[in-house]
C-alpha cells in the first residue's frame, strides 16, 4: 500500500506533460539536428527521436511552453511538425539529405545509413 501511495503521490508532483510529434526528419543528420536543438527549446525538459517513424516524443513544462510553441520549434529548424508546415526559408538551408522527401533518396554522405 505505501509503495503505490507513494507513486501517485510521485506522479501528481509531476507537472510535465508529454507530445508526440510527427517530423519529416529523414536522415541520420537530421537526427542529430533535432538533438542539439530541441531539448533546448524553452519548456523542454525531456527529448527522444525515433529515426525509423520520423516522431519526436517531447516532454515539457507547461507552465513554460506550449505544444504549439515547440511544433514551431520544429518549423523554424526547417522540418515539418505534425500539421505545422516546416519554415521555407530554414527549410532550404538544411543539408540536402534532410531536404529528401524519403529516406530512399537519402544520401550516405550526410550520414543517412537507410537499409534500401
Amino acid at each position: 500500500m505505501m509503495v503505490l501511495l507513494a507513486v501517485s503521490v510521485m506522479a501528481q508532483k509531476s507537472s510535465n506533460e508529454v507530445i508526440v510529434i510527427q517530423t519529416n526528419g529523414v536522415s541520420e543528420k537530421c537526427k542529430v539536428i533535432f538533438t542539439e536543438k530541441v531539448p533546448y527549446f524553452r519548456g523542454v525538459v525531456d527529448f527522444s527521436y525515433d529515426i525509423k517513424t520520423a516522431k519526436m516524443t517531447v516532454a515539457y513544462n507547461p507552465k513554460k511552453t506550449t505544444p504549439a510553441e515547440i511544433r514551431k520549434g520544429v518549423s523554424d529548424l526547417g522540418y515539418n511538425a505534425d500539421d505545422v508546415k516546416a519554415n521555407p526559408e530554414a527549410r532550404a538551408k538544411l543539408p540536402e539529405c534532410c531536404r529528401m522527401p524519403k529516406p530512399s533518396s537519402c544520401s550516405h554522405s550526410c550520414g543517412g545509413h537507410h537499409k534500401h
